[in-house]
């Protein structure tokens, strides 16, 4: 038999046991259930090893020094195989713009936030960082994605889970299921915020530039947990967090934890392979070479967003989610009489539409023009509306001033670039998006 948990009752199996360790290492305490103490997680009982059946795999020569000094019956109980999940990380990085382009991150920077579970962890210690993260980073520059430890899942359900970031991934969080897609995930990220989680811990081994943004009082002293909690650069909560977002590169102490933890880097899939077809007593077979599995998870659109348009004839805009403007510092609020609310009309969220300044039809309209008057006249806060045509968008203003935009950009920008320069005459402006920088042609 294969199990991840050691919490099995191992009386009621026959044949040889193989246990793998549900994490990197075994570098927690738990609260142990047959007393009131805690107890070193991922160890298999005196009781289950005495029986001669179970073998605990390892990933690091270090970790068996440290199971026999815990509990000395673990002597010849274990089988020095490396790390599958690592492995697989490593060769899966040839991949990476291939999860890219399926996550929808574009050029984007990727940032990947990681929680294990318990109140020292991320989303233990800093609830509403997914949120606050995508407050912070202009949509047109950073993606955000979010993985949970299965715990999480299990304990609250997805219903409970999408509720509490419901804000988050309306503006365009990709929230991980707990079975499928975080290894694409950590091969896609150009920064992971983690915590002492075994998300954390491989993403650090497989070389991305990461940041802590918690850990738990659970850590065992001298694991690569701990090494990574002294080590890791903080994220402060007193602090900005674009600057310590931007300002993150791969750190000296990486390469140490990657020694001190995962040994025998490649091949450990063969080996594990191997070990179990010697343990059903089957001839061996080549082990299969599988890349990460391909991510389901896709964002939703973003329907509303605060712009604030910066320059002229070279115009940025800077879009933030409308969902997520109640976490946004008061700081990052930059005044300007050309910031301005966009809406999409799908938006569901009346009060939005009502209070938008540009109001947007993003799918192609037989009479774009119309929509936009009609548009205006139900909603009388409305400055500009905007609907899709095949290579831009027609858009009018509530003077009944008509504009045409072309340009290889989204209704809402090009509606935003229409509102952050309503100069009489035809005219042709450089518009960026994050890194992304497009020719707008505007007609009247």
């Amino acid at each position: 038999m294969l199990t991840a948990s050691e919490n099995i009752d191992f009386t009621r199996l026959r044949g040889p046991v193989l246990v793998f360790p549900h994490g990197v290492g075994f570098h927690k305490y738990v609260p142990d259930s047959e007393s009131s103490g805690d107890r070193l997680s991922g160890l298999v009982p005196a009781t289950a090893l005495a029986s001669g059946r179970v073998r605990m795999v390892v990933s690091h020569p270090a970790q068996e020094e440290q199971l026999r000094s815990v509990n000395p019956a673990t002597a010849g109980k274990t089988v020095l195989i490396g790390d599958p999940q690592l492995e697989q990380l490593l060769e899966s990085a040839a991949h990476r713009e291939h999860y890219r382009r399926l996550l929808g991150v574009g050029d984007r920077r990727f940032v990947l936030l990681s929680s294990t579970w318990g109140q020292g962890s991320l989303i233990g210690a800093r609830p509403r960082l997914p949120a606050e993260v995508l407050a912070a980073m202009p949509f047109d520059e950073t993606a955000v994605g979010l993985v949970l430890h299965p715990n999480i899942w299990s304990r609250y359900r997805p219903f409970q889970l999408h509720a509490w970031f419901a804000a988050a991934e309306e503006s365009g969080l990709l929230l991980f299921p707990p079975d499928l897609g975080w290894q694409a995930a950590v091969v896609a990220a150009d920064l992971v915020v983690g915590d002492h989680g075994s998300v954390s811990l491989l993403a650090a081994a497989a070389g991305k530039p990461l940041v802590l943004a918690a850990s738990g009082a659970e850590i065992v002293p001298g694991t690569s947990a701990a090494l990574l909690s002294e080590r890791a650069t903080r994220l402060y909560r007193d602090r900005p967090l674009r600057p310590q977002l931007e300002a993150t590169e791969p750190q000296h102490w990486q390469e140490l934890l990657a020694e001190r933890t995962f040994a025998r880097t490649r091949g450990s899939i063969g080996r594990l392979h191997a070990l179990v077809h010697e343990m059903l007593e089957l001839p061996p077979q080549p082990a299969p070479r599988l890349r990460a599995a391909d991510p389901e998870v896709r964002p939703a659109p973003v329907l509303a967003f605060t712009t604030y348009p910066d320059g002229t004839d070279s115009l940025t805009l800077h879009r933030f989610p409308r969902a997520v403007e109640p976490w946004r510092p008061d700081t990052d609020r930059a005044p300007g009489d050309r910031r301005h609310t966009v809406v999409d009309e799908r938006e569901t969220n009346l009060g939005r539409i009502g209070n938008a300044a540009v109001l947007v039809r993003s799918t192609v309209d037989k009479d774009p023009e119309r929509w936009c008057r009609t548009t205006l006249l139900h909603h009388p806060r409305c400055e500009l509306a905007a609907a899709a045509t095949p290579d831009g968008c027609v858009a009018v203003t509530a003077a009944g001033d008509a504009f045409t935009a072309t340009g290889a950009a989204d209704t809402a920008a090009l509606a935003s670039t229409l509102y952050a320069d309503r100069s009489a005459g035809d005219r042709t402006v450089s518009l960026r998006l994050g890194g992304a920088v497009t020719t707008v042609v505007i007609r009247r």
